[in-house]
């Protein structure tokens, strides 16, 4: 196995999972207190959704800063390789937990919205410390 150093942005993944748990914990916890046990775990499976958009995004943006020999034209296809599999994850996991597990859908989508608030917030003090 190959040790690689840690990276900025390998702490600034883990602070976004750990930021998405926090929220995901506290909707889920306000979804157990106001509704029933089958809605928190829902919330649950829709953090998890946001959790791995989280994560594939972070492949791609990982696999793009190992690569700073591509030409503009080859980043933008990267670019709109990850933004299709990113959908096409969200869309199929949408569908599993909604059509086949029958999840709660109000539950499970607030719980990805959760999960992205944690994207969005992390993505601007990633910003903002530029």
């Amino acid at each position: 196995m190959q040790d690689r150093a840690v990276t900025p942005l390998d702490t600034g993944i883990r602070r976004l999972f750990l930021l998405q748990i926090g929220l995901v914990a506290v909707t889920s916890a306000v979804f157990l207190a106001v509704f029933e046990v089958f809605s928190a775990v829902s919330v649950w499976y829709g953090g998890g959704i946001a959790a791995l958009n989280g994560l594939v995004q972070a492949r791609c943006l990982h696999r793009d800063a190992q690569a700073p020999q591509r030409s503009p034209q080859q980043s933008l296809v990267a670019v709109y390789v990850c933004v299709v599999q990113r959908f096409l994850l969200v869309a199929l996991l949408f569908g599993l937990g909604l059509g086949a597990l029958k999840l709660d859908p109000l539950a499970v989508l607030t719980g990805f919205v959760a999960g992205q608030i944690a994207l969005v917030i992390w993505g601007t003090n990633a910003l903002t410390k530029k």
